[in-house]
Formats: C-alpha cells, sequence, structure tokens
C-alpha cells in the first residue's frame, strides 16, 4: 500500500529513449501517491539528445522510487571542429569546443530515492574533444603560405556514440608552414573529454609568419545523477556509476 492506505503507482520500463516521468505517470504525477518506476535487467533507457536520459520533472507530489536493474546512459558530447587551414590572420583559427555529455538521471522535484541494483548502471555521457588549432601560416617574400587545418575532435561515448579518438591535423601548404594541431579524444562514459592540440608554428624567420591557432576545449563529462533543481536520497548503489551521483 501507499500513502495514506492509496496503492502505489508501479511502472516497469521497456527499452527506449528520453523518458519523462511526469509524461509517465499522467495525472498520478501531482498527486499524493507512492510512485515506482522500475527498469529491469536487460532494459536500457538512453538519452539522444540535451536532456537527460530520465527526467524526474518537477512539480511531482507525493514519492518516487526509481529501481536500476538494467542500464540507464546519457548522451554522449559532440565533437569539436578544427581550425580552418585558410590564409588565416594572426592568431590563426581556433579549435572548437567539445560538446558536454549529458546526465543519465536528473532531479528536479523532492522526495525521490533512487536505487541502483545489483547489475544496473547509471552513467553519464562522454564529453567531447576539443578541436585542434590551425598551423601558423608561413612568409617568403612576396609569397604566404597557408597553415594546416586542425583535426577534429573525437565524440564522447554515450547512448548514442561510441568514444571516438581525435583526428590529426593537416599540414601546411608549404614545408614552411605549420601543421595543425591534433583533436582531442572524447571522454569515456562519464568523463570530459580531452583538449585538443594547439596548431604547430611555422618554420624559418619571417615578418609574415602568423601565430598558431589555440585548441579547443574538452567537453564537460555529464553525471549519472543530477540536481535539476531538487536533492535526492541514493538508496542501493551497488551497481556501476559512471559519473558523479551525489
Amino acid at each position: 500500500m501507499g500513502l495514506g492506505g492509496v496503492s502505489a503507482v508501479e511502472v516497469n520500463a521497456s527499452s527506449t529513449t528520453n523518458v519523462v516521468l511526469a509524461t509517465v505517470f499522467g495525472s498520478d504525477w501531482g498527486s499524493d501517491v507512492e510512485k515506482i518506476y522500475n527498469v529491469p535487467s536487460g532494459v536500457t533507457i538512453g538519452g539522444t539528445g540535451s536532456a537527460a536520459a530520465i527526467v524526474v520533472s518537477s512539480g511531482m507530489a507525493g514519492t518516487l522510487v526509481i529501481n536500476v536493474s538494467g542500464t540507464v546512459i546519457g548522451t554522449g558530447g559532440s565533437r569539436g571542429s578544427g581550425g580552418a587551414g585558410n590564409y588565416g590572420g594572426t592568431p590563426s583559427n581556433s579549435g572548437g569546443a567539445g560538446g558536454a555529455g549529458r546526465d543519465a538521471i536528473s532531479v528536479a522535484s523532492s522526495g525521490v530515492t533512487i536505487n541502483n541494483l545489483s547489475g544496473g548502471q547509471i552513467s553519464g555521457g562522454g564529453g567531447g574533444g576539443g578541436g585542434g588549432g590551425q598551423g601558423a601560416r608561413s612568409g617568403a617574400f612576396i609569397f604566404i603560405y597557408t597553415g594546416g587545418a586542425g583535426g577534429l575532435g573525437g565524440y564522447g561515448a554515450g547512448y548514442n556514440q561510441s568514444a571516438t579518438n581525435g583526428a590529426s591535423g593537416s599540414a601546411g601548404s608549404h614545408p614552411n608552414a605549420g601543421s595543425g594541431g591534433a583533436g582531442g579524444n572524447g571522454g569515456s562514459l562519464g568523463s570530459a573529454g580531452s583538449n585538443g592540440s594547439q596548431g604547430n608554428a611555422a618554420a624559418g624567420s619571417s615578418s609574415f609568419n602568423g601565430t598558431p591557432g589555440f585548441y579547443g576545449y574538452g567537453g564537460a563529462a555529464g553525471k549519472a545523477i543530477s540536481n535539476a533543481g531538487a536533492s535526492w536520497t541514493n538508496g542501493t548503489t551497488s551497481g556501476t556509476y559512471h559519473g558523479s551521483y551525489t
């Protein structure tokens, strides 16, 4: 029985993406009843966008218990762009930042207990790797040579994708022009992406040489469980976590 002798409302999840619990429980979300959401063994709840894989919406009344025996996994971060290999100025073009990994569960209502049971997994997405900076241009009398493009960063691990390594930068348009910096690697589940590398300097001495492009920063790690306006109670914590959950 639930609060005040009212039976609890219990939902057993099947594999799906982008769960919003206010939608799952409907009119019961704002009712003063006990709610139970089970993620059984073999079931995966994944995130594919900017929101958490499971959103504990605001406006809940009563209590909620989430029991995870399966897998809840957030979205992996996007890769950072490499600094464009064009004529460039000084400094040359910088690499883009990697995208942040997204949370597995976000909590915006109080009265929530989350049990990560044996065999369960709650994992934030990994951050994307930052892009490499453009190599420095070089000058020789009336000729200006383009620095190489920076490499793309790697993807962060998540429900939507596996982690990948950053790409190497391209060579400049002349041996004296700097090559682009390498992109940073994408983060594993619950880990930040790596920064890219700065572009390489031009060889030789010339007043027309540029300065290398700066690297892009790696994206932040997604959390296993995040505070989106309300605290929660950690119940059983015998499952696996990737990312913070306190």
